[in-house]
């Protein structure tokens, strides 16, 4: 399963980067920093899309201690090869997680081939199976591809002309 979804991801970033450098070349702004904005910003919607846990909505009684977020907390951005474990960081409202992804995204280069991974056993599942039927049963990362389009205007507002 990590495969699949490791291979959807890498197959967007892909995309995403050719994307990024026919914009910027038509509208003579710099590539990188074009590419830069633009993945913090669609990383930052998947981030904020991932749900976290609230056990009022589960079948089931949470483990003792239970606290969500760590779903959220196991995005990882990395460059030019993907991140292939998992952390035990705990970030329910993902501002720690978005920074730690920035800083990664910043220190890329044009040629940098940036990946979001989040490699929890459930994060397939919350995409793609229905885990989180009530809160985001459309997934985190297809429905944030489907915002492509405006992350990259987002972005291209965003630098200084």
């Amino acid at each position: 399963m990590f495969g699949r979804f490791l291979h959807l991801e890498r197959m967007y970033i892909m995309t995403f980067s050719l994307d990024i450098k026919e914009f910027a070349e038509k509208t003579k702004r710099n590539v990188n920093d074009v590419k830069q904005a633009a993945a913090i910003e669609l990383f930052g919607m998947i981030i904020k899309a991932t749900p976290v846990g609230n056990p009022s909505l589960w079948k089931s009684p949470p483990p003792p201690g239970y606290v969500g977020g760590r779903l959220r907390g196991n995005w990882q951005a990395s460059l030019n090869s993907p991140i292939k474990s998992a952390t035990n960081t705990i970030d329910s409202g993902g501002s720690g997680t978005i920074s730690e992804m920035t800083g990664v995204v910043n220190q890329s280069v044009v040629d940098d081939t940036i990946y979001i991974s989040n490699n929890l056993p459930y994060a397939y599942r919350v995409e793609y199976l229905g885990w989180s039927r009530q809160q985001r049963p459309e997934g985190m990362v297809r429905v944030s591809m489907t915002r492509y389009q405006e992350a990259i205007q987002k972005a291209i507002a965003k630098l200084p002309k």
